[in-house]
């Protein structure tokens, strides 16, 4: 009896604190600001490492932008052939340059290449797994030029092939991003592709591991706004296709958001309203939320032992959740949960670094 109305406190306070963020976002009025012109100095940033299946498309998808810019691919001492396609690619075309480093994460690319192109005021940092549709700069740039309190753009990302929770997660983090905006900042933008002003994306700390997440609390403590173009979509090449690749992606993204949020919540009092309610909102869901779901479930399955028919018809229901397609998106809270709870166990041990290993082999892309 007492599991069971542990597990039922626990789970109600964890639902409790998302179904109320979600009615504050429904309760959101699209905000405006004072408009500005379409911004014309910008920078696409590509960090590269090892991308010789994907830079070629990668190149040409960029080259068929309705906006051309000058573009940077930036490589970190690839060995598999990734520089001279890139030299062969660009040759001739002097929109294109090739920056090469020794830096073998994202990071510290993205700091060499502000450093040596101190131009551009506007920023396109994109990956070389994500093609964008023609008018994605474009409609970006309307954003920012729609608000002059905005600093970062965000964009939809669908998956070409993925484990079908991960193609769910990307739809529930679309809708919740612009929903956030509605509200008057969106509270991260997705790693594939965003637009940053130069002054929340420059010098980043080299302990950075997720570099979406950082800019936005960079902006948000600068008192400037995150935006999200709702008409402009990325389609991401390379997901986890399988549930145990999607647990190792979703760990390792969880840890790197965490480092963000301890990183930034001892100046949240800096950071104006609406963003420090988004930033503590996205605080909660990424900590407090997924201990009590952890300990809900816990003290559920306490609670259900106690009979091997109960064990039995726990794992069918389990099994199901994954298995029926209305049931998924409780599969994929519980999965969330489960590895942003223990990202958060971990975290004074972590020692992750900001060069992921590929999620796909190169014969999978």
């Amino acid at each position: 009896m007492l599991f069971a109305l542990a597990a039922a406190g626990s789970l109600a306070a964890a639902l409790g604190i998302v179904a109320a963020y979600a009615f504050w976002l429904m309760r959101g009025q699209p905000s405006s600001g004072d408009a500005r012109s379409r911004p014309e100095d910008v920078l696409i940033i590509v960090p590269m490492f090892d991308e010789a299946p994907l830079i070629e498309r990668k190149l040409a998808n960029l080259a068929s932008l309705t906006i051309p810019r000058r573009v940077v691919i930036v490589d970190g001492g690839s060995t598999d052939g990734s520089v001279e396609i890139v030299r062969d690619w660009i040759r001739g075309r002097d929109a294109f340059t090739l920056l090469e480093t020794t830096h073998r994460n994202k990071t510290m690319q993205l700091n060499d290449a502000l450093r040596l192109n101190p131009a551009e005021e506007w920023i396109l940092v994109t990956d070389a797994d994500a093609l964008l549709e023609p008018e994605t700069l474009e409609r970006m740039l309307d954003v920012a030029a729609a608000d002059a309190r905005v600093a970062v753009v965000g964009s939809h990302v669908r998956p070409a092939a993925a484990h079908a929770l991960e193609s769910l997660h990307w739809s529930a983090t679309d809708w919740l991003r612009a929903r956030e905006s509605d509200r008057g900042s969106a509270g991260i933008v997705a790693a594939p592709c965003y637009l940053a002003h130069r002054n929340v994306l420059a010098h980043m700390p080299e302990d950075t591991l997720a570099d979406d997440v950082h800019v936005t609390c960079r902006a948000m403590l600068a008192g400037r706004r995150i935006g999200h173009a709702h008409d402009a979509a990325v389609v991401e090449l390379r997901s986890p296709r399988t549930l145990r690749a999607l647990v190792r992606h979703k760990y390792r993204k969880a840890d790197a958001y965490l480092r963000e949020i301890v990183r930034f919540i001892p100046e949240v009092r800096r950071i104006p309203r609406p963003m420090r309610t988004i930033f503590l909102w996205r605080a909660a869901l990424l900590t407090l939320v997924p201990l009590l779901g952890v300990i809900g479930g816990a003290a559920a399955i306490a609670a259900i032992a106690t009979s091997f028919e109960s064990i039995i018809v726990a794992a069918l229901a389990a099994t199901l959740l994954f298995v029926i397609p209305p049931a998924r998106g409780f599969a994929l809270a519980a999965l969330l949960a489960a590895v942003s709870a223990a990202a958060l166990l971990m975290h004074p041990f972590s020692r992750q670094q900001a060069s992921f290993p590929k999620i796909l082999r190169p014969s999978e892309y």
